[in-house]
């Protein structure tokens, strides 16, 4: 299954990890949830590789090396 990102538009708790999800940051997730996770208004557009890209070496440049990235 292919997985896709998206921009994270309204903070939620991952059903899957029971992380908090943070608005404002990337998320990946496979395309069988996309249509429950826009249908609870948490992601919107789709983040190109370069925004991927750009999070990833944000996430890396944490202290904890991007362990949480996103994650409340």
């Amino acid at each position: 299954m292919a997985k896709k990102h998206f921009h994270i538009t309204n903070e939620f708790i991952d059903q899957e990890s029971g992380k908090t999800i943070l608005a404002g940051t990337i998320f990946e997730t496979d395309e069988d949830r996309v249509e429950r996770l826009r249908a609870a208004d948490v992601i919107g557009r789709e983040a190109t590789k370069p925004e991927i890209d750009a999070a990833k070496k944000a996430a890396e440049a944490e202290p904890d090396g991007g362990k949480d990235a996103g994650n409340a």
